[in-house]
């Protein structure tokens, strides 16, 4: 499978944030850890590949790099904060007129989904949250050492998150992985985000969280947020689930947390789709995925591109392009792109 194509969206404090959107169904939302690269993480074989190959099959799965990652703007000001990562989550569901999903989360950096399910409970169908932990774990000799010595650093991050079978275990693989992490993250931006999150902590959040959550951990995970840290944050929240899966990578061992998902999801009640993309900017029971296809139609984009950038089928694309004339009332393609920009979808 290709790495979806890169999509961007400004946020309202003026970042431009890399994303992309790949599959069909449930939205479900991956808002990375520490390092991310909505490209490069698609095509390696690191412990995150699997899952994004998966959850693309079952899912309609948006994945984003927050700003100072991957393919998003670089060079983080000193004056940084948790609330700007919000921000990059809160531009991309917009952008793409989510009215209702799942997002996902990981270690401390679950903090975001957690804030943004509190601040739109509406929104936020469950959470899914991979060894989340209650306040940032001291990470003093991690930062030291990155600032001494990144390389050195590097080599050490990829130890700890790497399985009995991984690139790590091989002196070209390291070589390999070291230089995808270069290109997630500068030693400039880990700095700021590592100060920024420093004394980050949702104790006080989590019994008032109503979503529904599943706080997923790996049995051999060498990390700094613990199993025990992890059960303590499941147990702060009302009816919270917590399953411990095999796997000593971050993410653990993919059939069992597909397993763990799927059965979390098939409990919740039944749900509605969506029918529009934006409160009050998408009549006519326009769906959030038929808004998508109206923006692109609006930029001129043919069926087989619009099937590309969104990689869905030719038909699938053609069944929406029907479905928009019929709900707008509009002839053609023209027509159409003239009741999205009356409408402000484009």
């Amino acid at each position: 499978m290709d790495a979806p194509p890169v999509q961007y969206v400004t946020t309202s404090d003026g970042y431009r944030i890399a994303y992309t959107v790949c599959g069909e169904g449930r939205p479900f939302v991956y808002t990375g850890a520490q390092v991310s690269h909505v490209q490069i993480f698609w095509r390696d074989d690191g412990f995150l590949q699997p899952w994004l190959y998966a959850w693309a099959q079952r899912f309609r799965l948006v994945v984003y790099d927050g700003r100072g990652k991957g393919m998003s703007q670089r060079d983080l000001p000193a004056t940084f904060s948790p609330e700007d990562d919000l921000r990059d989550l809160e531009a991309v569901v917009d952008r793409l007129g989510l009215e209702r999903f799942v997002l996902h989360g990981m270690e401390v950096f679950s903090h975001t989904p957690v804030r943004y399910a509190l601040a739109h409970p509406e929104r936020v169908e469950a959470l899914v949250l991979h060894f989340p932990a209650v306040s940032k774990p001291d990470r003093t000799p991690f930062k030291a050492l990155a600032s001494q010595d990144w390389e050195r650093f590097l080599d050490m991050a990829i130890a700890t998150q790497a399985g009995p079978t991984s690139e790590a275990a091989t002196t070209e693989g390291r070589r390999h992985a070291r230089e995808r992490l270069k290109q997630a993250m500068t030693q400039h931006d880990w700095l700021i985000r590592e100060d920024a999150w420093a004394n980050a902590t949702v104790e006080k959040d989590l019994p008032r969280l109503q979503t529904p959550t599943l706080v997923l951990y790996p049995r051999d995970l060498f990390s700094a947020a613990s199993a025990e840290d992890s059960m303590r944050f499941a147990a702060l929240i009302p009816n919270a689930r917590m399953v411990l899966i095999d796997g000593a990578t971050p993410m653990g061992e993919v059939d069992q947390g597909l397993k763990a998902i799927d059965d979390f999801l098939a409990s919740l009640p039944p749900r509605q789709e969506a029918a529009v993309a934006k409160p009050g900017a998408a009549p006519d029971g326009l769906s959030a995925r038929e808004v998508e296809v109206l923006r692109l139609i609006a930029a001129g984009r043919s069926n087989q591109q619009i099937a590309d950038e969104l990689v869905i089928s030719l038909n699938t694309v053609a069944r929406h392009v029907s479905n928009i004339f019929d709900k707008t009332g509009v002839a053609n393609r023209a027509e159409a792109a003239a009741y999205a920009l009356r409408r402000g979808l484009a």
